[in-house]
């Protein structure tokens, strides 16, 4: 009987560990999300014509881009209601790199909170008619020849204008994510987030069963990303004794708008020269691309985004925690904090990378798919290009927490750089050109650029920081991508 109750109490104890952890809770927020490459991509990929296999993962891409609109608001937000909750006053938001002590009491200042709550329902109100007329004329053209070739145009239109709607919507649901983020509440945001994602997963999979069409996958989806704003909405009104419920909007603060501006736009101006022009590489070779390299193009760019979301977990969950102990002046604390979860976000990628290499074509053939798994070459070309991305942002994110953002510039140079390798190469290297010229771009600055600033706010020194945290994951996987080439030539 002892050690039943014994057995018991740990069991519960680690269930509540589980429960109230923001990077297991996060991973299974994305584990559930990846649960689609096992039960609703096999049957996309067999019940689906190459057409529409391609035009559901450009929707995907043009949903991404979307989320761009958001101009860097989003983790900005959150990042400045996390120093408000760390004690700062309104006044004090705007650079923190000078920190090295802090008087704070760490009691949160619920006034600086509303003041910031008031500027974000402003700002996305107006996002969301930028978002609105953008995706009308830019999507709608850059669609129009994908949606031509699928099987039944008529439905897709429909669907793109499901789409279209529910990504607005979308955009002003960011208020209470950045909210819940920003109050430490990840656990529960991950939570919901992991039922919402389980049943979008089981609608999708009846609708594949039924043999549903493209128009009613993209509507079951739809749907449960709807069911996610409004659920979210319930939780920012839940959590913190209601405080969200007594914030009254007297619209745009100037101090707070003052302090978080530079910061949005720069991290806007840097998520757009990454993430967006690696989705526009999609949408660009759907131009004039074939429908079956298309869509082995895009599984593969989606499979190694998927994992590249998953590997983030273990170090975005600790980002309020880091920007918290910032404020406080704790940055010792933040260092080691930020190490162990970089050690951790790496070695998550190197595994999710190197098993879907291993097992995705075999997998593929396995289901009879009508989409091929990218060779040898363009997975690995992939997998580096991610994996330098995901060093150099984990650096970004760690200064960032000084509230003084270098998006603009490691992102910006970095795209131009992708931009005119893509130029210089695309005729002779074809599809190869898009993630080659994401790792020459990645490695000849970003890499570096972001790193430095990392290394010279912290005083960190690389080899003594990184010689277990970055190197070695990275040589297990450069082991693997040479392996793998020489096999697929031999």
């Amino acid at each position: 009987m002892k050690l039943y109750n014994k057995v018991k109490i740990n069991i519960g104890e680690l269930y509540k560990r589980f429960w109230n952890s923001p990077t297991l809770t996060t991973w299974a927020s994305f584990l559930t999300r990846s649960l689609s490459l096992v039960i609703v991509l096999p049957l996309v990929l067999t019940r689906m014509n190459t057409a529409d296999i391609a035009l559901w993962y450009l929707f995907s891409s043009v949903i991404s881009l979307q989320l761009l609109v958001d101009v860097g608001f989003s983790p900005t937000f959150s990042r400045v209601i996390a120093f408000a909750m760390g004690g700062l006053e309104s006044e004090n938001l705007k650079d923190l790199r000078e920190i090295v002590n802090s008087d704070l009491k760490n009691n949160p200042s619920w006034k600086t909170v509303e003041r910031i709550c008031s500027t974000m329902w402003t700002i996305y109100r107006r996002l969301t008619l930028i978002s609105f007329f953008s995706l009308i004329i830019l999507g709608t053209w850059a669609l129009s020849r994908p949606i031509s070739l699928s099987s039944n145009p008529g439905f897709s239109w429909i669907a793109w204008i499901i789409i279209l709607i529910v990504s607005t919507v979308t955009l002003l649901g960011n208020i209470y994510s950045s909210y819940l983020q920003g109050v430490n509440q990840i656990a529960l945001l991950r939570r919901w987030e992991t039922l919402t994602s389980l049943g979008a997963i089981v609608t999708s999979f009846i609708v594949l069963i039924l043999n549903g069409s493209l128009l009613g996958l993209v509507a079951v989806q739809q749907g449960w990303r709807i069911v996610n704003i409004l659920q979210n909405r319930w939780l920012a009104r839940s959590v913190e004794n209601g405080q969200y419920k007594s914030f009254v909007p007297k619209g745009k603060d100037k101090i707070v708008f003052n302090a978080i501006w530079p910061s949005a736009w720069r991290s806007g101006l840097g998520n757009f020269m990454s993430y967006g022009l690696i989705y526009i590489s999609g949408i660009a070779y759907a131009q004039f691309g074939s429908s079956p390299g298309l869509a082995s193009y895009l599984l593969g760019l989606r499979l190694i985004q998927m994992v590249s979301q998953f590997s983030r977990a273990p170090f975005y969950s600790k980002f309020p925690l880091l920007a918290k102990k910032r404020a406080e002046g704790k940055l010792k604390e933040q260092v080691q904090i930020a190490k162990k979860a970089m050690t951790r976000a790496h070695w998550v990628y190197v595994a999710g990378f190197t098993g879907l290499g291993l097992l995705g074509k075999p997998l593929l053939n396995l289901i009879s798919s009508n989409v091929n798994f990218p060779n040898s070459l363009l997975w690995g070309m992939l997998g580096l290009a991610v994996f330098a991305e995901r060093y150099g942002a984990m650096h970004l994110h760690l200064y960032s927490t000084t509230n003084h953002i270098v998006w603009h510039i490691a992102n910006g140079v970095s795209g131009i750089i992708y931009i005119l390798v893509t130029l210089l190469l695309f005729k002779s290297l074809g599809v190869y050109t898009f993630p080659m010229a994401l790792f020459i771009s990645y490695l000849s600055f970003y890499c570096w650029y972001s790193a430095k600033y990392s290394y010279d706010a912290f005083n960190i020194r690389f080899w003594r920081f990184e010689k277990s945290t970055m190197i070695i994951p990275l040589s297990v996987m450069l082991c693997y991508c040479i392996s793998s080439l020489i096999l697929e030539f031999l």
